[in-house]
């Protein structure tokens, strides 16, 4: 009998892009700006992929899943309900109050062995859970533009029904008031 694994395959990208600027620091802005749009390499041969790493990990039982993905809910409703109390600005809701896998997995201390130095976030443990609450609709997730440099692509954000629902609900008499 077979087992199911989980296999995250790492690697490094490198592209060459020709453009017209006036400098250097703005012909690297509008190169890096082509990458993350994933433009192809303008020089042939130079459009290439570097393997880094490969890890496989046995797939957590059904069981594990349902455990895992109630108590990133807990912690959810926990970590909303603090955001809230100590000073949540309900009249400026931010994207900020929403949360990605990396944080999560960061926040509850899930790790796991790296390829190289010390243990990492176990991200795709804490995706699995709140991609399930998404689709259970126990947890509301979107998507926004990542914004950081070096990165590319969107980032996927959670948060609970009844978070969104309360800051909607303190949003709407302003924003009546303002017409």
């Amino acid at each position: 009998m077979s087992n199911q694994y989980e296999v995250e395959v790492v690697y490094r990208q490198r592209a060459i892009y020709r453009v017209d600027a006036e400098d250097r620091e703005t012909a690297e802005r509008l190169a890096t700006q082509r990458w993350r749009e994933g433009a192809q390499s303008v020089v042939p041969g130079f459009d290439w992929c570097e393997l880094e790493s490969v890890r496989a990990s046995e797939s957590p039982k059904p069981e594990q899943r349902e455990q895992d993905a109630e108590l990133v809910l807990r912690f959810l409703k926990e970590r909303e309900r603090l955001i809230l109390r100590l000073g949540g600005d309900l009249f400026n809701p931010s994207m900020n109050d929403a949360i990605s896998a990396s944080q999560v997995a960061a926040d509850l201390g899930w790790s796991r062995p790296a390829t190289t130095g010390g243990p990492v976030p176990d991200i795709p443990r804490a995706t699995e859970a709140l991609e399930w609450l998404c689709r259970k609709r126990r947890v509301i997730c979107f998507e926004r533009p990542r914004v950081r440099a070096g990165e590319r692509g969107e980032i996927r954000l959670y948060c609970t029904p009844e978070y969104l629902e309360t800051l909607t609900a303190d949003l709407d008499p302003m924003e009546r008031q303002a017409v």
